[in-house]
């Protein structure tokens, strides 16, 4: 079916945002996002959209009202039958469809209506399952309508970003190096993220020393990846996202994005999280120093610090999964610098990476030394919102 839709919408390419927006909707849907393919059919599509010329804006638009509307649905089918739509066949046959979807509602709340997007088996029965348990329908949009936000764009992204590839001429080797660099940064996030579960003092120090190592290798073969480099830098009219194309200026007043956040931490007596933050901005400063980053990598490195810690501090005493989840808060910012700095060869695309990991080891060892002296306290929820907003509002002001 998936090879059929695909031909056919290859010679109708004027039905790919009804086919997107429906390929979402079902994939949203109570019962059908069980049965229907739907990941497989995004990417398929958005590769599509992408070779057809459609802006990105609005594959994700697309996709948006779709998810937005499928959620709708199955939310007010819950709330409508309640217990009774056990009694429907594909339930009545498989109630444990809407066992595992209460088990993981009861445990998560509000959460896991965005956490559930982006687990497959459980996507399409917790809207539902939040209309049997009556949650307000004022919260339920409101949490729809921000988890959209970030799913479209994630579940897009991939299959797009594959339909432009595949207009690039390329030279040899690059697709091996690029496989190269995904591989290793797969098997780092893995493994910081095992040791960071494992939520023992020496956790954060683990983890950095495999950021650090990681660093290390990138450096060592920096020469030898010459031609990932070099093509993204000839390719940079492919890695550019829709919106102006004002270019970021990294310059160390950027850095002063970090000012609010310190203060807000300090008026509300949060030492040991104004000294996190700190400390992190101090030690990203230092590591740049001592490998000789460049100016603009030095400034992407302690930005990178900034938001990292930043997360850090507004993800204290959350379940280990739903801190992670805060990684998915740095994917817009990062997509959007990253773009930006790449299309206007601000930086080499090796030299962004090595920033980054400066960022993420200055603060994972910022916090490992934080927490050797006191343990940080829990955020209250404004307190949480309100820095945690903060960089968007700057980022929006910096790009537009």
């Amino acid at each position: 079916m998936l090879v059929e839709l695909t031909d056919w919408l290859a010679t109708h390419q004027q039905w790919l945002g009804l086919a997107i927006f429906l390929i979402s909707f079902t994939e949203s849907l109570a019962v059908a996002g069980l049965v229907v393919p739907g990941v497989f059919m995004l990417f398929a599509v958005s590769a599509l959209a992408a070779g057809g010329g459609m802006p990105l804006t609005v594959a994700v638009a697309w996709a948006f009202s779709g998810a937005v509307l499928g959620d709708l649905i199955s939310f007010f089918l819950g709330r409508y039958f309640h217990q009774n739509i056990r009694n429907f066949g594909p339930f009545r046959r498989n109630p444990q469809w809407i066992d595992s979807g209460e088990f993981f509602f009861r445990r998560y709340g509000w959460l896991s209506i965005v956490l559930g997007r982006f687990i497959g088996p459980i996507r399409p029965i917790i809207p539902m399952v939040a209309g049997m348990f009556d949650m307000p329908v004022w919260r339920f949009v409101v949490i729809n309508l921000l988890s959209a936000l970030a799913w479209a764009p994630a579940y897009l992204i991939p299959g797009y970003t594959t339909g432009r590839a595949a207009q690039w001429a390329v030279p040899p080797f690059f697709w091996s190096q690029t496989l190269s660099l995904l591989i290793g940064a797969a098997i780092l996030i893995v493994s910081c993220l095992y040791v960071l579960k494992l939520q023992k003092r020496w956790s954060c120090l683990v983890a950095a020393a495999f950021c650090l190592l990681s660093l290390l290798a990138l450096t060592m073969t920096q020469h030898a990846l010459a031609i990932f480099d070099n093509t993204l830098v000839s390719s940079a009219d492919h890695l550019r996202l829709p919106g102006d194309s004002h270019a970021v200026v990294l310059t160390p007043s950027v850095v002063l994005v970090a000012v609010p956040i310190i203060a807000a931490l300090l008026l509300a007596r949060r030492w040991n999280h104004a000294v996190m933050q700190v400390s992190a901005l101090a030690l990203a400063l230092l590591m740049a120093w001592t490998i000789n980053l460049t100016d603009g990598a030095s400034i992407n490195a302690l930005l990178t610090a900034i938001l990292c810690a930043l997360v850090v501090n507004c993800s204290r005493s959350q379940h280990f999964w739903v801190r992670s989840t805060w990684l998915l808060y740095l994917l817009p910012l990062l997509l959007m610098v990253a773009s930006n700095v790449l299309e206007h060869a601000l930086l080499l695309p090796l030299e962004m990476l090595r920033s980054v990991l400066v960022g993420v080891s200055a603060c994972l060892l910022a916090c490992w030394l934080v927490e050797r002296v006191s343990p940080m306290t829990p955020l209250a929820r404004y307190q949480r919102w309100l820095i945690a907003s903060w960089p968007f509002l700057a980022a929006a002001w910096i790009l537009w």
